[in-house]
């Protein structure tokens, strides 16, 4: 039995399928472009996680206190399932790209919503 993929500030995460959610270990490497255009790469040591996740379809709630986490531009307390385990991962996480949803209908008085996509990163390496 797996954990749920991802938990952001207590809120599981709907299950998704296909390639819409990723989790894998990364270096620490950044890269930066230079005002010359030129990029640079720094190499900073240790492991950071990386998710991607995409949602389709999303009720309401959790979209709503979800969102505002990822909105915040500060960093925050998530549960990750990596690809290599099944249990999941708890660590702090940035947010390194957002795709706002859409609202795709409603159910009642309260809407569904479409196409909530986000990368994470971890904020600081967990290892080497």
């Amino acid at each position: 039995m797996y954990d749920p993929l991802l938990v952001i500030g207590g809120w599981p995460l709907p299950q998704v399928d296909g390639d819409n959610y990723r989790c894998w270990e990364d270096d620490g490497v950044v890269r930066v472009e230079m005002i010359s255009r030129r990029i640079v790469q720094e190499v900073r040591g240790g492991k950071l996680w990386r998710v991607f996740y995409a949602c389709d379809y999303l009720p309401d709630d959790p979209l709503r206190p979800v969102l505002a986490v990822l909105r915040s531009g500060a960093p925050f307390l998530a549960q990750v399932l990596p690809d290599n385990g099944d249990k999941a991962v708890s660590s702090t996480f940035v947010v390194e790209s957002l795709t706002e949803p859409k609202v795709l209908a409603f159910d009642g008085s309260s809407p569904i919503w479409h196409g909530l996509a986000f990368m994470l990163r971890e904020e600081r390496p967990h290892g080497r």
